[in-house]
């Protein structure tokens, strides 16, 4: 999906900022290295190097990685010196270091099926540290199994490529397979030169594999971490179901105070 679409990755996704407060609040408050699965062209990850802290970023999409070389060649070499960018597979790899933080960004852990979900926390459980925490980031399963299920096309933006002047147009349709607790989408990049011509057309298809809190609480114990607590926005609201986001905090550790401080920007 990734190699198609990386060049329009960060357009996409240019106003999804809301997070990163939250994410360097959280690494903040704790030590370490911090792993993000999922790294994609550096939307947090250079956020995050940024504020001082020593990152991993892993990724099984060769194009995405390039553009967050492109990227972090940009920044001063203090922040360069302290990124790693792997290449490779969330189900299964090898830092040879421990972790103090790791993030699972938006969306990122519903591209794998359950199988390659309890693995991912197989793996990351394997690198943390004894106090360490897991930050999950994914839709409220609730409003994932509401979609609606009609395959019709609809216009899901308009946008201008800086780089090319060319005009993308991308639209969607969905349909959801409530017993399999997977959405289906397919996405269309309509692509207009500058100067007018011939539309080039390209064709993705993803599978989400939303989870329910409670589904993801047994696949983290059976990797050795505590569901700590649940949110369902960024601002820090209690998670219910009409939340739009299932925000998970785990630990590996037996401490209780591993609740997020939201003072630092709520």
């Amino acid at each position: 999906m990734y190699e198609k679409t990386a060049k329009y990755y960060d357009l996409i996704h240019e106003k999804l900022k809301d997070d990163i407060p939250l994410v360097l609040t959280l690494a903040g408050q704790g030590r370490g290295t911090i792993l993000e699965l999922g790294c994609g062209t550096g939307r947090l990850l250079l956020p995050l190097a940024r504020q001082g802290h020593r990152v991993i970023g892993l990724d099984n999409a060769p194009a995405m990685l390039e553009r967050a070389r492109t990227r972090l060649a940009a920044e001063p070499k203090a922040i360069r010196d302290g990124v790693t960018l792997i290449e490779g597979d969330m189900t299964d790899f090898d830092l040879g270091e421990k972790v103090g933080l790791a993030i699972i960004p938006y969306n990122t852990l519903l591209h794998l099926e359950p199988m390659a979900m309890q693995q991912a926390f197989n793996m990351v459980g394997r690198h943390m540290d004894d106090n360490g925490r897991l930050f999950i980031d994914i839709v409220n399963p609730m409003l994932a199994a509401q979609t609606p299920d009609d395959q019709m096309l609809s216009l899901e933006r308009v946008m201008t490529d800086p780089e090319t002047g060319e005009t993308v147009v991308q639209m969607a349709a969905s349909r959801v397979h409530l017993q399999q607790q997977v959405l289906h989408i397919t996405w269309l990049f309509d692509v207009s030169p500058p100067e007018g011509g011939a539309v080039h057309r390209t064709v993705v298809e993803a599978d989400y594999h939303y989870l329910y809190p409670h589904e993801v609480e047994l696949m983290l114990k059976a990797a050795g971490f505590r569901m700590s607590r649940t949110y369902g926005s960024y601002e820090g609201r209690p998670f219910d179901e009409e939340s739009e986001r299932l925000l998970v905090l785990a630990s590996k550790g037996k401490r209780d105070d591993l609740a997020l401080d939201w003072r630092g920007f709520a």
